[in-house]
């Protein structure tokens, strides 16, 4: 069974009635006594199971829905997310903690986190004007003027980035700041922010599909024939993006995933793999200022999970991602073609109770392709961005526009000023 637009529209309307009390709404695999099936179902997922007593006509989730021509079964589940029995990895998937029941012998620094040049995926990236730190999934083409950037979260790049009319945002812009790779010396600049995808509230009917942003990349720090291979996989190819048909087919294959992030390396190529959970919409809560927050809703995102040939069939096991990951991408083996399948932005710690992260979370690349106009990058022959004379354009009021047209050029929503 595909992840059809029927099923995507359906999970749509029930996430726009649903209760306060859920946390997503998914189309994925059932679980029965803890353990993951085979058998597809839309899955719910409630921050507390309450008695049929206590629910509203409303909130009660009937056994089976019926989408199109097919009647699938329900799931509700208990938490952010899928309530697996999780376990550890085996340690080598844990060389980056210094937890000793997941890793006795001692952590080491994922190299990442070092300066890498040319510059490829997967490598720790850091606003260098405001501070923060995450990963750069991949290098792509900004289809606008064919010139090379990296791809990251919104959320690595800039603390709010609401659209500019959301009520109570917050005053902050990343127009023209630094970005360097690993940190924040002058000699580690790569580039400087370009654009980034504005988000909505779910209060106000905001439904987001990506968190994403790109920054140049300065013609130092690429090598056009290494950096579309990412830093601590073995492959060498240069990926496409997979098309909306094959993300859609996620859940009828048992393929490979693989991610690099500057938290915990490289992951997929070991003993420990990441594989496909479900297709969701979920609830994020971004910063609406510096000390207050707002959820918004993400439509058709792909959870991962972890999993090794020592963990109980059908569970997963911690740290498909974790924090400082946020940016990297998702990657697939599809049919002996890696491809890139996601941009990783969260995670959940939902069936670990010790608050280890059990799920990963990637916006599609196809939306994400959509929404930032890129392309993959496989070595063609690109441009790299003036930096030297940006022009800047001002908006006055808040405005609801993510970009505008101005004689012929597109700006885009950088933040706002006073």
């Amino acid at each position: 069974m595909l992840y059809t637009q029927e099923i995507k529209d359906k999970i749509s309307d029930l996430a726009k009635n649903s209760s306060d009390n859920c946390t997503s709404i998914g189309f994925g695999f059932k679980e029965v006594n803890g353990e993951l099936t085979d058998e597809r179902a839309l899955i719910f997922r409630f921050k507390e199971k309450k008695p049929i007593a206590d629910l509203l006509p409303s909130e009660i989730v009937p056994k089976t829905i019926t989408v199109g021509n097919e009647t699938l079964q329900t799931d509700v589940c208990q938490g952010e997310d899928r309530f697996v029995a999780y376990e550890a990895c085996p340690s080598s998937f844990y060389s980056w903690s210094n937890n000793s029941s997941l890793n006795p012998t001692g952590s080491t620094t994922p190299s990442q986190q070092s300066e890498i040049r040319p510059i490829k995926g997967g490598l720790q990236v850091r606003n260098q004007t405001k501070g923060w730190v995450g990963t750069m999934g991949f290098v792509a083409v900004d289809n606008e003027t064919n010139s090379i950037v990296g791809v990251t979260n919104a959320h690595v790049m800039t603390e709010i980035f609401f659209r500019a009319n959301e009520s109570g945002r917050g005053v902050e812009n990343v127009y023209g700041d630094d970005i360097g790779q690993p940190s924040s010396s002058v000699s580690q600049q790569v580039g400087v922010t370009k654009r980034y995808v504005p988000v909505q509230g779910n209060a106000s009917g905001g439904i987001n599909y990506v968190d994403g942003a790109l920054f140049t990349l300065d013609s130092s720090s690429i090598n056009t024939s290494q950096s579309y291979q990412y830093y601590g996989l073995s492959f060498t190819g240069a990926p496409e993006f997979a098309t909306t048909e094959e993300i859609d087919d996620l859940i009828n294959n048992n393929y490979e995933f693989y991610s690099v992030g500057r938290t915990t390396g490289a992951k997929g190529e070991g003993v420990t793999k990441l594989k496909f959970l479900s297709y969701d919409t979920v609830y994020v809560n971004n910063n609406l200022t510096s000390s207050t927050e707002r959820l918004c809703r993400y439509d058709e995102c792909i959870s991962y999970i972890a999993s090794a040939n020592t963990t109980t069939n059908g569970n997963g096991c911690y740290y498909p991602i974790n924090s400082g990951d946020s940016g990297s991408a998702l990657l697939a083996n599809i049919d002996g073609t890696v491809k890139i399948i996601g941009l990783c932005f969260a995670g959940s710690t939902s069936g670990s109770a010790d608050g280890y992260f059990t799920i990963g979370r990637a916006c599609r690349i196809d939306r994400v392709a959509e929404e930032l106009n890129i392309s993959a990058f496989t070595g063609q022959s690109i441009n790299y961005s003036d930096t030297t004379i940006p022009q800047v354009h001002y908006e006055a009021g808040f405005s609801s526009l993510s970009a505008v047209t101005i004689n012929g050029n597109k700006f885009y929503q950088l933040g706002t000023v006073n």
